[in-house]
């Protein structure tokens, strides 16, 4: 029996893909592709599942461990997909998307901040105001009248 973690990292790796592989010809070999087609197409359904979810969520004012739950992911398994697609902290993303959609309200549907922070998911005008401002340089109002 090999003990694999007993060698360098580089080996470790090496020995372990050339493992994969082989366990991959296997089951080719015994299954047909039609295995692979199913692992992938599998793979492919829980990433439209879960940028579905994100999608669908992103003015909801949702906790990590709320979206987790609807992604049936534990937390870490969440973030670390949610780093990996969106190259960001979903805490980060999510607020850049709010900012947006309430530039766009503010511009284009000329509705005050009053009435918006809700909407977008902040819990205070003043907590929307603050983080609006630390985005674009200035109040919602301000940004409102210079458009």
């Amino acid at each position: 029996m090999i003990k694999i973690k007993e060698y360098s990292a580089s080996l470790q790796k090496s020995l372990l893909q050339t493992k994969l592989e082989e366990i991959l010809t296997y089951l080719v070999h015994k299954k047909g592709t039609q295995f692979l087609n199913n692992i992938l197409t599998q793979q492919n359904s829980q990433i439209k599942h879960f940028t579905d979810v994100i999608e669908s969520n992103k003015l909801n004012n949702l906790t990590v461990q709320e979206l987790s739950f609807l992604c049936n992911m534990s937390i870490s398994t969440f973030k670390r997909n949610f780093e990996n697609h969106y190259q960001t902290s979903p805490i980060k993303w999510f607020q850049e998307k709010r900012l947006e959609y309430s530039a766009y309200l503010l511009t284009n549907k000329k509705k005050r901040p009053v009435d918006i922070y809700f909407e977008v998911g902040f819990e205070s005008l003043s907590s929307f105001t603050q983080a609006f401002k630390v985005k674009y340089n200035i109040t919602p109002k301000q940004f409102q009248l210079s458009k």
